[in-house]
């Protein structure tokens, strides 16, 4: 199949990119030029920037039987492309974001759950009601041509994000650690590589449609007992649960402090960690287990791979421990 990934060397796109090619497939990159991954073979990189310039796709003779759109985050960037591509590409792949959805109200919310409002004539700055537009803009254009993935939070070796990252330093570091709740919130994650995968077979199997992409969601008491199994922290993890409010009184950022953790017991968050992938998991959606992804991006990071810096700093924890214990004094 000839393919044109629109991105394809950054996270999503450097996975989905390199099993293209290790499946046989033709590949042709279009992206600004500024990273590149050493293996790559056959592989034709056109240059250009989706926002200014897409004149490299309108080479005389240029087809695809596919895009795979990685990184669109703005409805013209939609239609810009769209139009671009008029005559040249037969179906379209958006990878769009569970971010689309208004909330995270209800568990077991599937792809019909309503998305973000948008009044008529408004453009808004937030990333979930941009990518509703994107979607928008690729339905009207594409129609029953297209298919649409909403990923959850990805992890795995190249992950920019420095999300998953933050736990697995974190266990390996050990020692008392303050943790929210009482270990029932919930995670979900997806391993990239599974993501690109499926991505791959959407496109194999002419797929259309809506598909949200994610793991089966953890608990946080699980997930740091695994954690601590297979990384084996420098000292044992001893746990210090302190109750949200408490923690969001003292400073606590929910999202950010603890990467990617939402308190459940929340009504816009009861749902968060429960949110249903089994449309994707009938078309084939696999998952490796959580110990292989920790191993992997451990692996990674061991041999100098970064990400950005995000959740709390072990000073920031003392900083927390330290209000919290004033708090309490009678």
């Amino acid at each position: 199949m000839k393919l044109l990934v629109i991105g394809g060397t950054g996270f999503l796109g450097r996975h989905l990119t390199a099993l293209a090619l290790d499946w046989g497939h033709e590949v042709t990159l279009f992206n600004r030029g500024h990273r590149q991954h050493p293996d790559w073979r056959e592989l034709t990189a056109l240059r250009g920037d989706r926002s200014q310039d897409l004149s490299a796709l309108l080479g005389k003779g240029l087809h695809w039987d596919l895009v795979i759109d990685t990184c669109c985050y703005r409805p013209e960037q939609a239609a810009s492309l769209s139009a671009a591509l008029l005559g040249r590409c037969e179906r379209l792949i958006f990878i769009s974001t569970i971010s689309v959805y208004r909330d995270f109200a209800q568990p077991g919310m599937d792809e019909s759950a309503p998305l973000h409002r948008i009044p008529a004539g408004e453009m808004p700055d937030d990333y979930g009601p941009l990518k509703v537009l994107c979607e928008q803009e690729y339905l009207a254009r594409w129609g029953e041509r297209l298919c649409i993935l909403r990923p959850g939070v990805l992890c795995g070796p190249h992950d920019h994000t420095g999300r998953l990252a933050w736990w697995v330093k974190r266990v390996e570091r050990g020692g008392p650690w303050l943790l929210p709740g009482a270990g029932q919130d919930r995670l979900q994650y997806l391993d990239v590589r599974d993501c690109a995968e499926f991505v791959l077979r959407a496109a194999e199997q002419r797929l259309g449609g809506v598909f949200n992409l994610l793991k089966p969601g953890i608990a946080l008491g699980d997930w740091v007992e695994r954690l601590a199994a297979r990384l084996a922290p420098a000292v044992p993890i001893q746990p210090e649960w302190q109750p949200w409010p408490a923690l969001l009184g003292a400073g606590v950022e929910s999202w950010q402090s603890y990467p990617t953790l939402l308190p459940s017991e929340l009504a816009e968050y009861a749902g968060y960690g429960r949110i249903s992938a089994e449309a994707a998991i009938v078309q084939g959606l696999n998952f490796r287990p959580l110990e292989e992804t920790v191993a992997d991006l451990a692996q990674w990071l061991a041999e100098g791979g970064q990400g950005a810096v995000t959740g709390m700093t072990a000073q920031q924890e003392e900083a927390l421990r330290q209000r919290l214990r004033v708090s309490a004094l009678p």
